[in-house]
């Protein structure tokens, strides 16, 4: 085990080495699977984004992009982020005390997800009262 700090000028530093705390590297085929291999790129991003937003599953962006770079090995993200990636940009889109928003989220998760159930109560005057 090996960890370095890079100061402000660009310079390298050993912090700490273990010698008898070692590991494989990952093979080639399973590197995309690596948290440091692993990041969603601004272009496919805006790409998630705007494919979500025009109605279109995540699963099935994901699959457009990597079809688009020559398989998910290419692609630079799992599946599984570019759902945590469309499901933190739906869940900025609500502002504080915005139940509308908030339903029309659980609407369109509810079309993704065939086992998410979701129900609200309100009351006479159709103001929240709680969320199932």
């Amino acid at each position: 085990m090996v960890r370095f700090s890079v100061s402000q000028d660009g310079v390298w530093a050993v912090n700490k080495f273990v010698k008898n705390h070692n590991h494989e590297l990952a093979r080639p085929d399973d590197q995309h699977l690596l948290r440091s291999s692993r990041s969603i790129s601004d272009d496919n991003a805006a790409v998630l984004k705007f494919m979500s937003e025009a109605g279109i599953k995540t699963v099935d962006a994901f699959t457009y992009l990597s079809d688009e770079v020559g398989g998910v090995d290419n692609l630079g993200f799992t599946k599984r982020a570019a759902y945590n990636y469309i499901q933190k940009e739906r869940i900025a889109k609500i502002d504080t005390g915005d139940t509308n928003s908030l339903i029309k989220l659980f609407k369109e998760r509810a079309i993704d997800d065939n086992m998410f159930a979701w129900d609200v109560e309100t009351d006479e005057d159709g103001c929240l009262l709680n969320f199932f």
